[in-house]
């Protein structure tokens, strides 16, 4: 029994977990399972939002699975959640600010939470090197100019979360994602006009 349904435009769709489906999930073993399910679909995502949050891979493991254990916990206690995905990418994002604020990094939210990550051939020569980190580099001066929500709403964008999804996991109104992501937008393509 699948207890997703598919969205228009989203490849994941929504993943609800309503009081109905809880109960027919009263089993340990099928809870297990649908825990697991969901795991497979979002592990990927989860683990490279906190990953850009922390900045540590293998810190993130940890809190990619930490979320996802608070999950199976929340279920097994019967808590109706809706959607999944906003609560899982919430639990997470608040794992990696507890994080960086135990450590004393938590001003890295606001200036190195930025993507790492370019793609490169397998054996790029030295000028393809060269331009490619000068690519990143500009890129990364770009997102830096734009504020931690903008950034935020960007990010989770990128990985799919319609506006909705992403109010629920910052807890912000739909109005003020689109808001921070239409000036987001606004900015860095005024900046890449520019150049």
């Amino acid at each position: 029994m699948k207890f997703w349904s598919a969205s228009a435009g989203n490849e994941l769709g929504e993943l609800w977990l309503d009081a109905r489906v809880l109960r027919e999930m009263q089993g340990s073993s099928r809870l297990e399972q649908k825990v697991a399910e969901i795991f497979e679909l979002l592990r990927d995502p989860i683990y490279r939002h906190i990953c850009r949050l922390i900045g540590k891979r293998a810190e993130a493991e940890d809190l990619t699975q930490e979320t996802f254990l608070r999950l199976y916990d929340s279920l097994q206690k019967g808590q109706a959640m809706g959607n999944v995905r906003p609560w899982l990418y919430r639990v997470a994002h608040n794992l990696a600010i507890d994080c960086l604020r135990q450590q004393g990094r938590l001003e890295q939210i606001e200036d190195d939470a930025l993507p790492l990550a370019a793609i490169i051939d397998a054996a790029p020569s030295a000028e393809q090197r060269l331009l490619a980190s000068e690519r990143h580099q500009r890129l990364r001066g770009l997102l830096a100019q734009l504020s931690p929500q903008q950034r935020h709403c960007l990010f989770l964008r990128a990985e799919g979360l319609n506006y909705r999804e992403i109010g629920e996991v910052l807890g912000i109104s739909i109005s003020s994602v689109a808001t921070f992501l239409g000036r987001a937008v606004k900015h860095l393509a005024e900046e890449v006009n520019e150049q």
